[in-house]
């Protein structure tokens, strides 16, 4: 970076109402971003230079949370009256007045132009049951308006822009591609004793990473699992464990152990250990688990639907999400053919090699460059 003096500073605002959530897919996709750039392209005082510019970044979120900052050199100010989506819509866009904002988790205001919004999937459209009446009419407002108004709009996978172009009818040439990385995975190390307080089966094990969202489709695990009766490996499953999401289907508890919540050191531990990860999801903007088991060195069996067979290519083996005969041929492939297994093994790592979180800090400071 130019040590010079830099009469050009433009100040770059980042909605980071997503500290305050616990971390899903699109809070992961924006504080792995945000940690590539606070890493290794942003000085100490959170600047960029291009050139004679500098782009000096900062964190904005409501008030009323201690939660800090990730990041040493991202100042985060707290400010505004309102919480949640009216902070958003009202606060936010009265805070950022004549200047850049970057939005990364699928919401920010809906009428402000200098804007650069992630939207990582077309669900409110797709997929309405998951979510109330409010909702699917507020999301879909926010995709169909903030999609013409912001200046840019990054998309997760071809699909989504695909998807976003045909429901939403925001325009080809606004949207960017913005991978996903896995670098986070391959970076963690420390993890010999990250099981050791789990009562785990000794044998190779299924793993899913559940979550209260119908799409995910574990009902077809359930269901898998009792077709292959007594050949089916033992299943591990973190995240929610509320039998109701898995469409009221029974599970053996001798076969299957839940462990909730896991860190994420637990949980690339557990990718590192497991037979494969069974991921029949109905519906995937992109699909952040398939990716970071690959990067792991653990095989995926994932539907052959929305962005995946996009992310995981020949890695995978597929599954109709709909038919859990399908999912339970997947499953005894990886777990009766050892060579299929290690060639699932080197794709996957090779894969996973494509999508670097460097590559995509570099593109939104690019963008962001461009926009401000």
């Amino acid at each position: 970076m130019s040590a010079g003096v830099h009469s050009d500073t433009t100040i770059i605002w980042v909605n980071a109402r997503f500290l305050d959530r616990p971390v899903t897919g699109v809070e992961r996709v924006a504080t792995e971003l945000l940690g590539v750039l606070a890493e290794r392209y942003l000085d100490e005082q959170g600047c960029w230079y291009a050139g004679d510019r500098r782009f000096c970044l900062r964190l904005i979120a409501p008030r009323g949370s201690a939660t800090p900052s990730p990041w040493r050199n991202l100042r985060l100010v707290r400010t505004g009256v309102f919480r949640g989506h009216a902070w958003e819509q009202f606060d936010l866009p009265r805070w950022t007045r004549r200047q850049c904002l970057v939005s990364l988790c699928n919401t920010g205001p809906i009428l402000k132009r200098l804007h650069i919004l992630f939207l990582h999937d077309a669900q409110p459209f797709v997929i309405p049951k998951n979510f109330s009446l409010a909702f699917r009419c507020f999301y879909r407002t926010l995709f169909r308006i903030a999609g013409r108004f912001s200046q840019r709009i990054l998309v997760n996978s071809r699909f989504t822009r695909r998807e976003l172009w045909q429901h939403a009818g925001i325009p080809r040439q606004k949207m960017v591609l913005c991978y996903p990385g896995s670098d986070h995975v391959r970076q963690e190390k420390g993890l010999t004793d990250a099981l050791s307080h789990f009562d785990l089966p000794q044998e190779p094990f299924l793993l899913a990473v559940a979550s209260a969202n119908q799409n995910k489709n574990f009902a077809l695990i359930a269901r898998a699992l009792r077709a292959l009766g007594d050949t089916a490996p033992p299943c591990v499953i973190v995240g929610r464990t509320d039998q109701r999401h898995f469409g009221g289907v029974s599970l053996d508890s001798a076969r299957v152990t839940h462990l909730g919540y896991v860190s994420d050191a637990e949980l690339l531990a557990l990718y590192r250990r497991a037979l494969c990860l069974v991921f029949p999801s109905f519906y995937e903007g992109f699909g952040l688990p398939p990716l970071e088991a690959m990067a792991a060195g653990c095989p995926v069996v994932v539907s052959r639907t929305s962005a995946m067979p996009e992310i995981s290519g020949l890695a995978a083996e597929y599954c109709d999400p709909h038919d859990y005969q399908t999912l339970a041929r997947a499953i005894l492939t990886v777990a009766q053919s050892p060579l299929r297994r290690r060639e699932m093994i080197e794709h996957g790592i090779e894969r996973a090699r494509n999508f670097s979180w460097h590559c995509s800090g570099r593109r939104l400071l690019e963008l962001i460059a461009d926009t401000a």
